[in-house]
């Protein structure tokens, strides 16, 4: 599946960032090496984050909002898909770190227009929160969508944050220390009922992803969340971290609109993928599907000569699925349609190698965000 930005996310995001900041700052010449400076701050150049001016907050709206909104169309739909969008209407969605509204225009984008939405969008960068309100509302406006937008320029790290739904984290926890990490996790879930959930998202690099597996992981060891996404393995430790250059991340096609596109082919960034790291918590445990066993997939699939394999993750390790090419049949065709992001359910047991998939052996394949 290929995920689309829609062309008016864009639109609006380009019409709020004009009013605010003029036609200078978004001259494309100077927004490419904003962009190019804004990346370079994110990768190699880390202890450079703080930079704040208008050519970086251009590169932020008319660049990373556009091309990372749809990044909470997978655990949003994978919520959706397996029943377990909260109950309430209006749904109440806290934006941590909201930033110029990325994670709230995408989930107007991704939830139906009939489902009412109330966001609080928190950030301490209040020309960031403009941005965000007049695209939010726009955006809400031209969907037929019913949305209440309110702002709040506070430091996230001790915000008091109100009741809510869904609570979303985009982009924020790898500019936190480990330990402000956990209690703002804990907040949020303390901010949620039964039903809700606090979806985070991050950053595909290594550093902070795997940081994100070690959050993961003391959640669970406190107790005070369950893990719903990416995992179908619900216990601790996660495998990823037992070794130095493991990590997960999505990898999903994108469509990006228009004037992001020419952005995307001048600058080198965004090559047609949505990459991601991402951790979906709830108070109460829900499995991601209803069957057992399941494996997520955490790799590409790796085709060799005479078998095809692909890294899955349960709760018995994370090992490669491996089917030979005299082994296909109709019934184990899962495994060569499998992708990243995929769940492959199983009775094939894992030793310490891989799980290996016979002729005898069945394999059913889901797509949680797209069911």
């Amino acid at each position: 599946m290929v995920w689309i930005v829609p062309a008016e996310l864009e639109e609006v995001v380009h019409a709020a960032t004009r009013a605010a900041l003029g036609d200078g700052a978004l001259a494309t010449p100077v927004l490419t090496r904003s962009i190019l400076d804004r990346s370079r701050r994110y990768t190699s150049e880390r202890d450079r984050l703080g930079a704040d001016r208008a050519g970086d907050l251009a590169a932020r709206a008319m660049f990373f909002t556009v091309a990372d909104a749809m990044k909470i169309a997978i655990p949003l739909g994978e919520l959706v898909h397996r029943g377990a969008l909260p109950a309430a209407r209006p749904l109440r969605i806290v934006d941590l770190g909201a930033g110029c509204g990325a994670m709230s225009l995408g989930a107007i984008a991704t939830l139906p227009a009939d489902v009412a939405l109330d966001i609080v969008a928190l950030d301490r960068d209040g020309p960031a929160l403009g941005i965000a309100r007049t695209a939010i509302r726009d955006f809400a406006a031209r969907r037929g969508a019913t949305v209440a937008i309110a702002t709040r320029d506070d430091d996230v790290t001790r915000a008091k944050l109100p009741r809510a739904d869904l609570v979303v984290i985009g982009t924020l926890l790898n500019e936190l220390t480990a330990e402000a990490r956990v209690a703002l996790v804990e907040r949020a879930l303390a901010a949620i009922g039964d039903d809700g959930a606090v979806i985070i998202v991050e950053p595909a690099l290594r550093e902070t992803s795997r940081a994100l597996h070690a959050l993961r992981d003391t959640i669970l060891g406190t107790g005070h969340g369950h893990v719903f996404a990416p995992c179908t393995r619900t216990i601790a430790p996660c495998p990823a971290l037992a070794d130095d250059s493991d990590w997960c991340h999505e990898d999903r096609a994108l469509q990006l609109p228009r004037r992001t596109a020419e952005l995307a082919r001048l600058t080198h960034l965004r090559d047609g993928g949505m990459k991601f790291a991402y951790l979906v918590l709830r108070r109460q445990p829900l499995a991601l599907v209803d069957a057992a066993p399941a494996w997520r997939m955490v790799s590409a699939p790796m085709p060799a000569k005479g078998k095809l394999e692909i890294i899955g993750c349960s709760d018995a390790g994370r090992v490669p699925i491996r089917l030979l090419r005299r082994h296909r049949n109709a019934g184990n065709r899962g495994v060569e349609q499998a992708d990243r992001g995929d769940v492959l359910i199983t009775e094939a047991v894992a030793d310490e190698a891989r799980v290996e998939i016979t002729g005898e052996t069945a394999v059913e394949r889901r797509t949680p965000a797209e069911a």
